[in-house]
Order: structure tokens, then sequence, then C-alpha cells
């Protein structure tokens, strides 16, 4: 694929790798949230490189509602745990050589079919990006993420507070004219 969407997304998945390689192995069962140890964190932050591949390959239907309940987010993620399997590094990276192989070897015009319905995969990228960003940060490693990937992680956050109404607060905020108030999120 040649799209604007490839690099940012490559970017973040070979941070993610780097994050998670930085994690002290002890620091895999310590208690990340009330719902996630470290290990659970690591393993939903690397859904995004899998599910990339498992909806281009096997398209799933559109889920119902209760697919975003956070506890059923937690359940999905603590399973992913289990499949990381004994060497989580290296289950992280294969999955990531996967996700960045497809991504790159993709037509323009590949689709993917994801609990939300069909998309294209240049459409979905931007939120695996975003995952990847993200959830690398949650782990506290000491990596940092490259400009790429911060910047496609920082358009899709832009975007989903312009779609929520809240633009103008959080191009305000990032240019010091304003503030959010505590607790504001767009994710």
């Amino acid at each position: 694929m040649e799209t604007p969407a490839v690099t940012p997304f490559v970017s973040a998945s070979r941070f993610f790798v780097d994050a998670v390689s930085a994690v002290a192995p002890e620091r895999c069962a310590e208690q990340w949230s009330d719902e996630w140890t470290v290990l659970d964190l690591i393993a939903h932050g690397n859904r995004s490189n899998v599910l990339v591949v498992e909806y281009s390959e096997r398209p799933v239907p559109v889920a119902g509602p209760d697919y975003v309940l956070p506890e059923n987010i937690a359940a999905r993620g603590r399973q992913a745990a289990l499949d990381l399997g004994d060497d989580p590094i290296s289950a992280v990276r294969a999955a990531s050589e996967r996700a960045v192989k497809l991504v790159m070897s993709a037509s323009d015009e590949a689709m993917v079919g994801t609990p939300f319905g069909v998309l294209t995969l240049d459409a979905y990228l931007p939120s695996r990006t975003a995952e990847l960003v993200l959830h690398g940060l949650d782990l506290d490693s000491g990596v940092e993420p490259p400009p790429e990937a911060i910047s496609g992680c920082g358009v899709f956050l832009v975007q989903r507070a312009v779609n929520s109404g809240a633009g103008s607060d959080v191009v305000q905020a990032l240019s010091g004219r304003a503030t959010l108030p505590a607790g504001f999120n767009v994710y």
C-alpha cells in the first residue's frame, strides 16, 4: 500500500515492539490497572498488529454494542495475553513483522472486515496506529515513539475530537489558548 496511513502505522508497530522489549520481565505480572496486568496491556496493544492481519484474512461480522463494554475489552486483553505464550517479546515482534508485511504488500483498495463494519485497510490503520502509540507509552518503558507515529496518533485523536464536536477545544488547548477540563478525552 502506498497511502498516508502506512508510514505512521509501520513506525508505530515497530515502536511498540521496542517499547515491549524494554519492559523488564518481572514487570509483566504487575497490575497496570484494576483489570489488567502489564502483560495484559502488552497483549491488548499487540492486538493492533494481530487484528490488521486477522481482519484482512478473515473478516468478522459486525458486533453488537456489548463488544465495547470495558469488561469485554479487558477479557479480550487477558485472552490475548494467553495467546502470547511463553515468549511475549518474540510473539509481539512476529505479530508486528506479519502486520507490516501485510500492510506494505496490500493494494491501496484492500478491505478489512471489523466488528464495526467493512473499511478500507487505509481507513482502519489510523486507529491501530493510535492504539500502538498510546499503549506503547502506557508501558512507561522509556522508549519514545518516532515523530511519524506520534503525528499519526495525533491526527487520529484530533479527528476524533472534531467528530465529537470538541475539535475547537482541542486545537485551542494544543495552541495554549485554553485548557481542557480534567478528565477530558476523545478516546
